[in-house]
């Protein structure tokens, strides 16, 4: 958990409530992070936006208790992923960096384990292997698990992350690739990682 942990809760708390003043500050906490995520994943300014907006009025709306088990930040990186996911799903995956997608669209609906999943019970499945993603990033090793969470959390560059850790670039490709060898993993072990798993780390990876 990060050290904001307990006031993002507080705020939580008081969104529930209808507080405008602690959604605003959730809101400035956390939109910087996001956008710069979605912008980076979808090359579109204006559609990261629309997502990250979408998300923020989703957490506004919603009135039941938020049960957590990783920090807030992580949850919202996750759902922003979600996002971008049926993001991609929804415009065809036409963009050139997500070609691989429609491979992966073809498993999802042959895949007799997806029997054709519904929304709903997409995102229960895709949020259960978050969940699997978050404790397996924790459980990496020191460097690995800072350099991985530099990349995917905080969505800087390998340069930049070479820079900031004082290591070369090379070494910080290394640890993403055994990173993701990780996570490949332990998605395995999960039924439904067989179907989600592979759209999922297309999205991790198609920045590196």
């Amino acid at each position: 958990m990060n050290a904001n942990f307990g006031e993002d809760m507080e705020l939580l708390q008081g969104i529930r409530q209808n507080d405008a003043g602690a959604f605003r500050l959730l809101f400035d906490r956390y939109w910087q992070l996001l956008f710069q995520l979605a912008a980076r994943k979808t090359a579109d300014a204006q559609d990261a936006e629309d997502i990250v907006q979408e998300l923020f009025i989703e957490l506004w709306r919603k009135k039941e208790p938020l049960v957590l088990s990783v920090s807030l930040q992580s949850y919202l990186v996750s759902c922003v992923y979600l996002k971008i996911f049926q993001y991609f799903r929804k415009k065809g995956f036409q963009e050139k960096h997500y070609e691989d997608f429609a491979r992966y669209e073809a498993q999802i609906k042959g895949a007799p384990e997806a029997a054709d999943l519904p929304h709903a019970s997409f995102e229960t499945e895709y949020g259960k292997l978050q969940d699997i993603i978050t404790q397996t990033i924790a459980m990496m090793p020191p460097q690995m698990q800072t350099v991985f969470s530099l990349k995917h959390y905080r969505g800087m560059t390998t340069n930049d992350i070479a820079t900031e850790l004082n290591i070369s670039p090379e070494s910080v490709k290394t640890h993403l690739k055994l990173g993701m060898i990780r996570l490949r993993k332990a998605g395995e072990q999960y039924p439904a990682g067989i179907i989600l798993l592979p759209a999922f780390l297309t999205i991790l990876e198609s920045s590196y």
